[in-house]
């Protein structure tokens, strides 16, 4: 997804509550960990012969591990897991995978990546209407090589929680109140039940390992969001 909307200025060194230089760099480091992780998830959702695969599955597990450590996230072993997986996987047969289990399967209905699926039983419903005025309210924009995909899909729900996390460190502010009401009306909604779907189909496969430590970020995330939603 790219960014085409100017960022706010920033306002995170003015007020009576102004951070300081230690609370100011200790809130970036989070933020910019939690932006990796939706980042590489964003990207392990869209199919793999789309992106650049070699460079990714050798980057994902360290990009995973050290910004759960900042997060303080449990995921250590399936990290390690993911680690040892990551040199002997097929990538013929991992598109194979993909495709089977998110788009076309002749032998099962495949595991839908929208939003719009799981709340609405429908593609395209007015759940993918309510995120794509999202995005076009942010002046975000679909990159072209992934046009095809409708604007509820998982990846690109995944990339607008990352570019919203990238403008509130641009911003200076590290306000998350436009992360928690777009977690909480869309990926908040479905990302749990998407993700226990998956690891039951797929059982001990990359797939499977994926969506247990996605569960668990996310599960940080809604903890974080909940606390912070009763107060907006």
């Amino acid at each position: 997804m790219k960014v085409t909307a100017e960022t706010e200025s920033n306002v995170g060194s003015v007020g009576i509550l102004a951070f300081s230089q230690e609370q100011r760099r200790d809130t970036e480091q989070l933020h910019q960990a939690r932006h990796a992780i939706y980042k590489m998830l964003s990207l392990a959702y869209l199919y793999p012969g789309d992106i650049d695969w070699t460079t990714f599955i050798r980057e994902l597990p360290r990009v995973l591990g050290e910004a759960s450590e900042v997060l303080s996230l449990d995921v250590r072993d399936e990290i390690e897991v993911l680690a040892d997986m990551a040199s002997s996987l097929d990538f013929n047969e991992l598109c194979c995978d993909h495709t089977a289990l998110f788009i076309n399967n002749p032998n099962t209905n495949p595991i839908s990546p929208y939003e719009s699926v799981y709340l609405e039983d429908t593609i395209m419903g007015q759940s993918a209407r309510r995120v794509g005025e999202k995005y076009e309210q942010y002046g975000f924009t679909v990159d072209p090589q992934h046009s095809y995909l409708l604007p509820d899909h998982l990846a690109l729900e995944l990339d607008f929680m990352a570019c919203l996390i990238e403008k509130a460190i641009e911003s200076g502010s590290f306000s998350q109140d436009e992360q928690c009401r777009f977690f909480i009306d869309h990926p908040g909604k479905w990302m749990h039940q998407f993700l226990a779907d998956v690891k039951r189909r797929k059982p001990n496969t990359y797939f499977s390992l994926l969506a247990g430590m996605a569960n668990k970020f996310f599960q940080y995330e809604m903890r974080m969001f909940s606390s912070r939603h009763k107060k907006m």
